[in-house]
């Protein structure tokens, strides 16, 4: 069988990927309140970028909650569609 040769690695890149998806998500969410955001979407702040980073690990359980909360999708609202 060569589905071990096919899921672990899936579900790594899987996980790994979510991982960054995630810690760039709160990154972006986090310098949006900050007094420049523009600038610290330019310039990364490290250390607020390292602290998100050491705590994305659990980004599973933190997208879950955010999904049970109704935090992690827009409102249709807020999402622009374009004139037609």
């Amino acid at each position: 069988s060569h589905a071990a040769e096919f899921i672990l690695p899936g579900f790594g890149f899987i996980y790994i990927s979510g991982w960054i998806g995630w810690v760039g998500r709160k990154y972006l969410r986090a310098v949006s309140t900050s007094a420049n955001p523009s600038e610290s979407e330019i310039i990364i702040n490290v250390p607020l970028a390292l602290k998100i980073m050491t705590t994305g690990y659990i980004w599973p359980i933190s997208a879950w909650q955010e999904l049970i909360s109704n935090d992690l999708v827009a409102v249709s609202e807020e999402i622009t569609v374009s004139p037609r």
